[in-house]
């Protein structure tokens, strides 16, 4: 138990941020380690351990956010026009392009939620969709060396990006690499990319436990210790990737994780052929 604990916490922190697919890794993992998770406690506590990660490493733009976003709506409240503020408040823009990009996200969620879940029992198309994730990583191996004039995120483009990371829901395609590499692709600095791509993960990963609620919730008090190593590994692993990954990111290197999704995928392919 201690052992699995370690091994969940490890598959979803390290896999949720780094752009190699945490869903078509659990689908993998279940498969040749015989890994599961534990009941639907397990899945909210490992997702509000990476979700920490994320507050941790971009705890200044939440802030930031929150603060423009109470000083904005006192201006609404003053009369001025939400579209001077929108085009004024850098912060109170970015949480809009956000909500906006959510909005795609969800629907697809939403719509297609039986389909998605049963793709999950099928690592045939897992080995698939990592093959395309490694192509897709490769190709910003250009976009991210592109030297032509940045564009501004906008309303349009947070649109296809959230669309993209509800696509992403299909286990072995990245949400992290195929929103970032969406975003590069229609000229978006890389910096602004991962941070939109790693903000815009908030909502989906709380509206993922909002969905497991529904769920009944039981926890053993033999399992509460191992239920916190679990998280605990979680949080710490999803920080360490979540920075590493933006390290990555910043010396323009997303494609090396390619030469990963390539072998993993056609290893999967052909050994579930």
């Amino acid at each position: 138990m201690l052992l699995t604990s370690i091994l969940l916490g490890l598959v979803q922190g390290l896999t949720e941020f780094l752009p190699v697919s945490s869903s078509g890794h659990l689908v993998l993992s279940k498969t040749f380690l015989d890994l599961t998770t534990q009941g639907v406690i397990w899945e909210i506590s490992l997702h509000f351990s990476t979700l920490l990660a994320v507050f941790a490493v971009f705890y200044r733009d939440i802030a930031l956010m929150i603060k423009g976003v109470c000083i904005s709506t006192k201006r609404v409240f003053c009369g001025e026009k939400i579209i001077a503020i929108y085009r004024s408040e850098f912060h109170t823009r970015l949480f809009i392009l956000l909500m906006i990009g959510t909005v795609p996200t969800a629907i697809i969620a939403i719509l297609f939620k039986d389909l998605f879940e049963q793709l999950f029992g099928k690592p045939v198309l897992v080995g698939c969709m990592l093959v395309v994730t490694g192509t897709m990583l490769w190709f910003t191996k250009w976009s991210f060396k592109s030297r032509g004039e940045k564009k501004d995120l906008g309303i349009i483009r947070s649109l296809i990006v959230g669309t993209v990371q509800g696509l992403a829901i299909t286990p072995g395609i990245s949400r992290a690499g195929a929103t970032i590499a969406a975003a590069t692709f229609m000229g978006i600095d890389r910096e602004t990319a991962a941070r939109f791509s790693f903000l815009l993960s908030i909502p989906a990963i709380l509206g993922a436990m909002a969905t497991m609620l529904n769920d009944p919730i039981a926890l053993g008090r033999d399992e509460f210790s191992f239920l916190l190593i679990g998280s605990a590994t979680a949080a710490i692993s999803g920080y360490i990737s979540l920075r590493f990954l933006i390290k990555i990111i910043s010396i323009g290197k997303l494609h090396l994780f390619s030469y990963y999704c390539w072998p993993v995928g056609l290893f999967a392919i052909l050994f579930f052929l």
